[in-house]
Formats: structure tokens, sequence, C-alpha cells
């Protein structure tokens, strides 16, 4: 029962970020983490919430893909400095909604000194474990995945990890759900396969999915070998 609410509470979370990125658009006519010049337009920002000039407002969080270069993504925290990186579009996702009173569930420390990388901090943690990164998919194959080149998520990703600051994982035990979490998860927002539609699975083959074109989440599995990648944004 108890993991089962927190299936139904981590669903709730993926919508509701899903809502707020709209509400945002809606708002500011721009992409939470890329909207140039954040400071001018969201009450309590200051030049930290800005992205980088060269590439705010071109509707992308982050660098093109998130898949393979995600740690590089990651930046240190802006501890009250001007962004430096793309990467930092990422941190300020997360920041321009909370400023803008759209999510709860994190601290401003990306507007604060001796900021932090951690779930519940910077980022939001998820109720099944592990926490919430966002960033921008390109077609690229999730980790771990056996599908046909190109066939990947695009548009805006959250993908749900275990560390909040490394590349994202597909040792067994070391992901933040089960197998049977994860196809529960997929199953109430998308079709229940790890390989198609805009959740996809991410973990080691006969261990999070089962079959070698990956169309079955390993639900006998108990261990924890399952992360996933969520598209909330076309």
């Amino acid at each position: 029962l108890m993991e089962n609410a927190r299936v139904t509470s981590t669903v709730a979370q993926v919508k509701s970020y899903e809502a707020a990125v709209t509400t945002f658009r809606d708002t500011f006519n721009a992409i939470p983490g890329d909207m140039p010049l954040a400071q001018n337009r969201i009450a309590g920002c200051t030049a930290a919430c800005n992205p980088v000039a060269a590439t705010a407002g071109d509707s992308i969080v982050g660098a093109q893909a998130w898949a393979a270069t995600w740690a590089a993504q990651m930046v240190a925290p802006l501890n009250n400095a001007a962004p430096a990186a793309v990467g930092a579009e990422t941190q300020l996702f997360w920041t321009h909604l909370l400023k803008a009173d759209l999510i709860a569930g994190i601290t401003d420390i990306p507007l604060r000194t001796a900021g932090v990388l951690a779930w519940g901090e910077s980022h939001p943690a998820a109720r099944i474990g592990g926490g919430f990164v966002v960033g921008n998919g390109n077609g690229a194959i999730e980790l771990g995945s056996t599908g046909a080149a190109g066939t990947g998520v695009t548009g805006l990703v959250l993908l749900i990890q275990q560390a909040v600051a490394t590349n994202p994982v597909i040792t067994a035990g070391t992901q933040p759900m089960t197998p049977a979490r994860a196809a529960q998860i997929d199953r109430r927002i998308d079709d229940g396969r790890p390989n198609s539609g805009y959740v996809r699975g991410y973990g080691t083959q006969l261990s999070c999915y089962n079959t070698a074109a990956d169309t079955r989440y390993a639900e006998a599995v108990t261990s924890k070998d399952c992360g996933l990648v969520m598209r909330i944004q076309g």
C-alpha cells in the first residue's frame, strides 16, 4: 500500500510540473529556466535568475540533448552569481517555477550564497525515490536502451534519477525504483512500455527490462534497477 501510494504521488508530481510549465508559458510567454532577463519579470529574482544571454529564449532548457552529457549540465550551485553556462538553465527551471509560485518542495538556494545541489533544495525529490532533473531530449536513446537510433524522447523532459549531481547510472540496485514501480508509473501516464511513447525506462537489460527490444519491464525483479525519462512538453 505504501509503495502504491508513492507511485500515485510521483505521478501527481509529474502532472503538477507539466501544469506548472504550461501556466508559466501562458503567463510569461517563455519556458522556465530559459526566460531572458528573468529578474525583470519574476518577483524576488536577482541577476542569478538570468540564463546566459547567448542561449536564453531559444526554447531549450540546457544543452541540445541530455543523453551522455547530463552531469556536465548539473553545474555548481549558482551562489547568487550570474550563470556562466547554458547548463545553469536546468537549475533555473526549478527556480523560475518556485519564484513564480507555481511549485513547492525546493528552496531558492540558487539565489543565495552557499547553495548546494540536493533533492529538496535545488531540485525536487521524487516520492518514489531519488529526484527530478530536467533538460532537452533530441531523440537520443535513453541509457541502457537497445532501441533504434533517433527513437528516444524529444522535447522538454523530466528524468527521475538517484543522485542529483552525477550522470544517471545503470548499475543494478542503484536506481530510484524497481521495474514494477517504473511500469506502474509508465502505465498511468503512457503506454507501459520502456522503449516507446513519451515515458521511457532506463537501466540494464534483463534487470530493468527483459527483452532484446526492451518492450516489457522486468517486473519480477525486486531490486531498484530502473529510472524514468518523461516528456512534459513537446
